[in-house]
């Protein structure tokens, strides 16, 4: 199934006299993606994001939303139907929480009773209580404030967000919060989203694809794991060398799966076809018949027979999910020294293994 293209970006460029900021760039945005710009300070990306509502005019080249060029299109309703969050969330400090988050609304002249059912909504979608629709900007956190920010974006309901480096006037550890809360309300909206960050950690963490620019243009374009995997120069000092290391992050459990194992079901004769996948492996599974692991036995124990004795059976370590981060994975792999975890789904069903060799096929790629 080809994915939806949103947004997309066709030879932009942008000129102030002389000075040309953005070069040349293309790219496209999927829907429902979270697609992150990043790069040294002065590389273009916000010139490049705030050109997509055309906060920004281009000098050249051709931007489609939803398929039509944005210089067709009337500027303010363009705006009024793109979500939009900035660093300092430009709240008005003179506005209540309720009447911030649903200006855009009054602007479109929705009826009143829509207006507070709506921010009513979206004051909880975003995780702050019903009752902060009546205080002012000043007496909340940053980190409330930021998350009141988010919630005006959505008011209209808009198909894009463009979000501007929105938590970077926060402490790291609201940072972190507002990262998660992020992906946890991405799950439930579905939106669009063209990020721009100069946290490469962060790009990490959100972005389903990463686009890293210098000097106006547009270097590469990939997953956080094909933008490790990178052999560029400017690329690898940009990342560092820690990279890999936030990358892994972002893969879950479930894509380093090893899932053909020899697996015999509780009281069941071992026959050639579940020997025969024995294989590298040093060990033979056990599975009850709602095929939950009930641990493993060494081939050296069950030699020449065809029956396991449930007694030397032992018992698997404590398991991992498969939206289990990678790097979560190898850390408890580490801390409990063991070379494999197993793996099982929600309801307790046994999927495989994840090991170190495993893992490190996936990075190698």
């Amino acid at each position: 199934m080809v994915e939806a293209i949103e947004v997309e970006l066709q030879s932009v460029s942008k000129f102030y006299g002389e000075d040309k900021v953005v070069d040349a760039v293309s790219l496209h945005v999927n829907q429902g993606e979270i697609f992150v710009l990043i790069g040294p300070s002065g590389c273009g990306k916000t010139t490049t994001l705030k050109m997509i509502n055309q906060l920004i005019p281009h000098t050249s080249g051709r931007i489609l939303v939803r398929g039509k060029d944005v210089t067709e299109l009337d500027p303010v309703e363009l705006r009024r139907s793109i979500g939009y969050v900035i660093q300092y969330i430009g709240l008005l400090p003179h506005l209540t929480i309720r009447d911030n988050i649903t200006f855009v609304l009054q602007l479109k002249k929705y009826n009143k009773k829509m207006q507070r059912e709506r921010a009513m909504e979206l004051i909880e979608t975003v995780g702050l209580p019903v009752s902060y629709l009546d205080r002012h900007p000043r007496e909340l956190s940053g980190g409330q404030q930021q998350r009141v920010g988010v919630a005006r974006a959505l008011a209209a309901d808009p198909e894009i967000l463009l979000m501007d480096e929105p938590f970077g006037a926060v402490d790291p550890i609201t940072r972190e919060q507002l990262q998660l809360e992020l992906l946890r309300l991405q799950e439930t909206i579905k939106k669009t989203i063209i990020f721009v960050t100069h946290d490469m950690q962060e790009a990490f963490k959100v972005g389903d694809r990463i686009g890293i620019m210098r000097g106006g243009r547009l270097v590469t374009i990939g997953t956080a794991m094909d933008i490790v995997r990178e052999r560029d120069e400017f690329i690898r000092n940009f990342i560092g060398q820690g990279a890999i290391f936030s990358a892994l992050d972002t893969i879950p459990a479930a894509r380093a799966i090893i899932d053909d194992l020899p697996i015999v079901q509780e009281g069941a004769a071992l026959d050639d076809d579940v020997l025969s996948l024995t294989g590298d492996w040093e060990n033979i599974f056990i599975v009850d018949g709602q095929r939950r692991c009930l641990g493993y036995i060494s081939l050296s124990e069950i030699k020449g027979q065809r029956k396991i004795d449930r007694e030397k059976v032992t018992a698997c370590p404590p398991p991992c999910r498969p939206g289990d981060s990678l790097k979560k994975v190898i850390e408890e792999m580490l801390w409990g020294n063991r070379a494999w975890l197993p793996v099982v789904s929600e309801e307790g069903y046994f999927l495989g293994i994840v090991s170190f060799q495993s893992c490190a096929s996936l990075l190698v790629g």
